[in-house]
Parts: structure tokens; C-alpha cells; sequence
């Protein structure tokens, strides 16, 4: 059998041909959030307690926490069926948030309790809690940890704020962050500035922060901003005062970083570009998302918890009384939703409570 070469120059033009026809391949769309949940108001037995966070493995393994209270009922834990006060060990943080990756892999924290000076690191193995870390600062009157949050159990993140008092001058506070690595807590940030910092997240390597500054005198004014962790540098990415916003948030939904500022939703780019995305123009927005992915979001609102599934934005739920609020992020499964929810007009008996929804 005869064989027949191409010529070189050929097989160059079919090659050009075959890469410039194939077509870069558009992202799948998103179905949209399913929003037929069943729902359940639970009151906690949390007496002169505030709830402040949920985590759980699953919805027959979630924790709930807050920074009030006292060390023998301020941490309670969810079987499936009922909310129950955890009393095996003393709880000595007064806690502020929750994270974890498994049920014997779950992280608290808050200020380290009257057991020691400075912020404190709690640690579940699935068996016992156990001060894992204490954060303290010479000089300082108050620290805590506002937020932890991680990539994975070797990569976790910590954020808070240290409080100096001088007298006769206001108090002032500077932010923090800190590293797990598996093994140990590390400071990798202190902020030489006014700041508090609220939330920390991870996404494409970097490290960002939300801070909170308080206007430190009587003219000056409040500032929201967040900042990349960049080694032990801050570098500011966006800040305004609140004359101009109300509130701001900073979030990671379907591997996307977000920042809600005011009334609408910004993406931030790996380009460092933000990108306005959607805005919820609405008086009742409380400046809050979470959720599965951009159309299956969770969108806290003053008088409820609304949802919006790529097209439009309605109620989930309606609270029953004024003034009752969604806390920090809820814990989201496949099927299930936990919302921590404070009752300002209960008692201290009934102020502090989980909306649970289920879908079928």
C-alpha cells in the first residue's frame, strides 16, 4: 500500500483551523434554589445568654454557641431531634463563632473566660472540648476572636480584635489574625491602626479581612474596610464611613468571594477588580447573604429570611414578632437550614432561638 505524506504546511493549517473553531465553554447555569422548606421555631435554654454562631457535621450533629451566659450552659448541641445544653466538660470561652470540617474536627472561638488573660482557641476531637490555644497581649485589657474560618484542617484562619485603655484617652482597639498550620496557632497579622476585625475568609490564596473602625473621636466617623493578609502586610482593598453605608459583610459562596456593601453585592475578582453583581435595593435588607450557590441564596432581611434563586427575590419566612433578627451565618446542608435567631423583646428565657428548615 502506497502511502501519502501531507505537506508540513498543511497540517499547520488544519491544526489553526480545529483550535480557532473550538469555542470556549460557557459556564453551566445554575439551577435555581428550591424554596419549599417546611419550618420550625426552636427556643433555646440559653438564660442570660445571646446567641452568637452555628456549626454542625451534619443535621443530626449541630453546635450552637454565644459569649454570654455562663460556663455550664452557654454551649448546646443538636442530636437530630432536640437542642440540649452540653455540660460534660466546663465551657470557659465565651464564644463568639464556630467552624469545623467533621464531627471530631470543630473549632471555637471567643475571649479565653476567667480561667485566663486574652482570646481563646477550643477544640472538639469528637470526644471532649478542650482549650486549644490562648491569644493574649501584654498592655491589653480585652481580646477575642471574632471569626474562624479554614480551607482545610492544616490551613485555618483566625480574626479579632485587642482592646488598649489609657486613661483619660477612649479606648481604642487594633485587629488580628492568626494561623492553624495542623499543628500550631500563630499571629500572622496586628493591625498598628484602629480596627476590629469581623470575618475572615480564604479564596484562590488570599486572605481577607473585614474590619470594623471605630471613629475615635467625637467628629470622626466609623469605617467599614476590608484588607488582604498579605505575609504580615494589610493592604486595604475598599473602606467607607457609615454616613455613606449601612452596613457590609464579606462572604465565600461556590468558591466566589463577595462583599456586600449597603444595598448591593460585589464579586471580587482574582484580578483584584470588584465586580457589581446584584443589588437588593429593598429597606428591609440587613446587608447579609449566604448560601449554596448565586441562585440559591439565603438574604437576611429586617422582618425575615428571604431567598433569591437567580431571578427574584422572595420571603422564606416571616418573623412572627418585630425586631427578631438572623445571626451571623446560618448552617446550610443539602436538605436542611439552621438560622440562629435573637429575640430582642423575649425574656431571657425566650430571646435566643434556631430557625430549622427542611425541604421535602
Amino acid at each position: 500500500m502506497k502511502r501519502t505524506w501531507l505537506p508540513v504546511s498543511l497540517i499547520f493549517l488544519l491544526l489553526a483551523v480545529t483550535v480557532c473553531n473550538k469555542q470556549p465553554t460557557a459556564p453551566e447555569p445554575l439551577n435555581p434554589g428550591i424554596r419549599n422548606y417546611a419550618w420550625k421555631l426552636d427556643t433555646l435554654n440559653m438564660p442570660m445568654n445571646y446567641i452568637n454562631t452555628i456549626w454542625g457535621a451534619s443535621p443530626n450533629d449541630v453546635w450552637a454557641t454565644g459569649g454570654g451566659g455562663t460556663q455550664d450552659d452557654r454551649l448546646l448541641h443538636y442530636d437530630g431531634t432536640k437542642w440540649s445544653t452540653y455540660t460534660k466538660e466546663t465551657i470557659w470561652c465565651s464564644a463568639f463563632t464556630l467552624f469545623g470540617f467533621s464531627a471530631d474536627n470543630v473549632w471555637m472561638g471567643g475571649g479565653a473566660g476567667w480561667l485566663a488573660h486574652g482570646a481563646g482557641i477550643w477544640h472538639y476531637n469528637g470526644v471532649e472540648w478542650s482549650q486549644n490555644y490562648v491569644y493574649d497581649i501584654e498592655g491589653s485589657y480585652s481580646i477575642k476572636v471574632e471569626d474562624i474560618w479554614g480551607t482545610n484542617p492544616n490551613d485555618v484562619y483566625a480574626c479579632g480584635a485587642i482592646g488598649f485603655h489609657e486613661e483619660g484617652k477612649t479606648d481604642f482597639w487594633w485587629g488580628f489574625v492568626l494561623h492553624f498550620d495542623g499543628k500550631n496557632w500563630k499571629e500572622v497579622v496586628r493591625a498598628q491602626f484602629n480596627s476590629q476585625f469581623l470575618r475572615v475568609r480564604k479564596n484562590h490564596n488570599r486572605v481577607i479581612v473585614q474590619s470594623f473602625e471605630i471613629g475615635d473621636t467625637s467628629s470622626a466617623q466609623d469605617v467599614i474596610a476590608f484588607y488582604q493578609v498579605k505575609t504580615n502586610k494589610l493592604i486595604k482593598l475598599f473602606s467607607t464611613t457609615l454616613e455613606n453605608i449601612y452596613l457590609a459583610s464579606l462572604h465565600v459562596i461556590n468558591n466566589k468571594t463577595y462583599f456586600v456593601i449597603g444595598p448591593d453585592v460585589y464579586e471580587y475578582l482574582a484580578t483584584g477588580k470588584m465586580v457589581k453583581r446584584l443589588s437588593f435595593p429593598q429597606s428591609e435588607f440587613q446587608c447579609y447573604i449566604c448560601g449554596r450557590t448565586e441562585a440559591d441564596l439565603f438574604v437576611f432581611m429586617k422582618d425575615g429570611i428571604a431567598h433569591y434563586n437567580g431571578v427574584d427575590l422572595q420571603y422564606l419566612y416571616k418573623f412572627p414578632t418585630a425586631r427578631m433578627s438572623g445571626v451571623n451565618d446560618p448552617m446550610i446542608f443539602k436538605k436542611e437550614v439552621f438560622f440562629c435567631i435573637d429575640n430582642p423583646l423575649g425574656s431571657i428565657y425566650t430571646r435566643n432561638m434556631i430557625l430549622h428548615g427542611r425541604l421535602p
